[in-house]
């Protein structure tokens, strides 16, 4: 299968700016939704308002076999949303967290991604395994039962709606987070690629150091 080309570099400031109004407001939403989860939890040792993004998963992964999330248990790993006939936003995002994972693995450190697509219709393991080839292995692609994907996305707090297009296709508006998960499979807070890489790697080397992003 050929995958669509990436997007002009030229072209990829205004991309970006729209892409980060996007995440702002999701992240305005995001505090608000947890905030509101805590607020109605009964009285007593109630968990942090992050510790309400994320859940376990096991799909299917773009290298073969499956990815359990109960194996990456005392690692931290990042998750970023998407699918891989995404225009624009979405290739761009993992080129450049390829890059900064390359850059990161440069410096001696390590750590996992995972990009789980939101329309498991289309994206098939193959086709994940085709689409993910023009990226870095750093990155893995996951992919499941319709259900399956619908419980993650709810578990992350992804927001995700399905906007028709001519001729019957149909595209997707998505959250665009990089999510840092903790060692304990935790929300640590977003990764900030638009800030630069310079506060990207100093995030990362703090997320692997203590597992945390506090």
């Amino acid at each position: 299968m050929a995958t669509e080309p990436r997007p002009d570099r030229a072209a990829a400031p205004a991309s970006k700016r729209g892409s980060t109004l996007i995440l702002i407001a999701f992240a305005l939403a995001l505090v608000g939704i947890v905030a509101a989860t805590v607020a109605f939890l009964p009285r007593g040792d109630r968990p942090s308002a992050l510790s309400v993004v994320g859940g376990p998963f096991r799909l299917d992964s773009s290298k073969g076999g499956t990815v359990d999330s109960r194996a990456l248990k005392g690692k931290p790993f990042l998750v970023f949303f998407g699918f891989t006939q995404c225009p624009n936003v979405c290739p761009t995002t993992l080129a450049d967290l390829g890059t900064l994972l390359d850059e990161f693995g440069a410096q001696g450190g390590a750590i996992q991604a995972y990009y789980i697509t939101l329309d498991p219709e289309r994206d098939t393991q193959e086709v994940m395994r085709e689409y993910m080839a023009s990226f870095t292995d750093r990155i893995t692609g996951l992919t499941g039962a319709p259900q399956e994907i619908e419980r993650v996305a709810r578990d992350y707090r992804a927001f995700v709606k399905r906007v028709p297009l001519p001729g019957g296709d149909y595209t997707l508006e998505h959250t665009l987070m990089v999510y840092m998960m903790d060692r304990d499979g935790g929300f640590a807070g977003p990764l900030d690629l638009d800030a630069g890489h310079a506060l990207a790697l100093k995030q990362l080397r703090k997320l692997a150091a203590d597992g945390r992003n506090t």
